[in-house]
């Protein structure tokens, strides 16, 4: 007798991308996930019939699905991830929404514009706090990623280049792979710098190319992964 082996998560979701029984049969099952994942970030508790982020965490859940690359990581992870985002995105866009508060003589108009001054500050309070949760969780799967490759962040930190010029080379380079399926699928399969092929798309000495190996990996990872707030920080500098 043949048993059929038992799908994992990660191919649920793969198949839910094309199967709408699927799709809901997985958003039904993971709402209590979804609720739990939204109520830690909130830090309340939510009423899946009367609160907003209830329906965004399950259009960010679905969203999630869509977007999800098996070979990146787990989905649940992944989904905190997506999910902390879009919360964050709503926030964002209620604070845009604040009336504008004007000064006036009235008592009754300073304690509303006391109170709108505090509910501003408390969701830009809450807003921080989401952005460094989500950056410690960024931190955190990169860390992961980067051991698969033999790469801790103490390597890291060594080998980064002081000089900005040479930052901005190999970050130059970097795009160049992420920008190029070939030279990406090289290094993915080998996990060496396709040196030779690179020296066709940018002229640089093989040997700075190769002291820079584990910083250019380190970006390229970041480039081709989920890591937005580590990306805007490399972007930036």
């Amino acid at each position: 007798m043949f048993f059929k082996r038992k799908e994992n998560l990660e191919e649920r979701v793969e198949r839910a991308k094309k199967d709408s029984d699927e799709l809901n049969k997985l958003i039904k099952e993971y709402r209590p996930f979804i609720i739990s994942t939204v109520q830690k970030k909130v830090g309340r508790y939510v009423k899946s019939s009367q609160d907003d982020e209830i329906s965004i965490g399950m259009i960010a859940f679905k969203e999630a699905i869509d977007s999800f690359d098996s070979n990146k990581g787990k989905f649940l992870s992944f989904a905190k991830q997506v999910i902390n985002l879009r919360l964050i995105d709503y926030y964002r866009k209620e604070k845009n929404k604040e009336r504008e508060v004007y000064l006036d003589t009235s008592e009754e108009d300073n304690d509303n514009k006391i109170y709108e001054i505090g509910t501003n500050k408390a969701i830009e309070i809450h807003r921080l706090k989401e952005e460094n949760e989500i950056r410690k969780f960024e931190i955190i799967e990169y860390g992961k990623e980067l051991k698969k490759w033999g790469i801790d962040f103490n390597d890291l930190v060594k080998v980064s280049p002081k000089s900005k010029r040479l930052r901005e080379l190999y970050k130059e380079i970097s795009k160049i792979i992420v920008g190029n399926k070939e030279l990406l699928d090289d290094l993915i399969r080998t996990k060496r710098l396709p040196i030779k092929k690179i020296q066709k798309f940018k002229k640089v000495h093989r040997k700075k190319i190769e002291r820079g190996r584990i910083y250019i990996i380190a970006l390229v990872l970041i480039f081709i992964g989920e890591y937005e707030y580590i990306k805007s920080y490399i972007d930036g500098r």
